[in-house]
């Protein structure tokens, strides 16, 4: 992992951001668009902390993600 992504959101085991899972997450996201829109980037959930977030977050709660 490069130096820069320490503790980044996006490369947290905690962090989803699929398409797939996001529409089945958030009820009525389909409506506004959909989990592959353009402007939801690299947005997700966190799942330790319920909350929907930037990928460039940072948390004291990162664990890596698993390969």
């Amino acid at each position: 992992m490069k130096p820069a992504e320490t503790g980044r959101c996006g490369f947290c085991r905690h962090f989803r951001n699929d398409p797939v899972f996001l529409e089945a997450a958030i009820p009525g996201l389909t409506s506004f668009s959909s989990g592959t829109a353009s402007v939801m980037a690299d947005d997700g959930l966190c799942l330790r902390h319920d909350r929907y977030l930037s990928a460039r977050a940072c948390c004291a709660d990162f664990e890596a993600a698993r390969d």
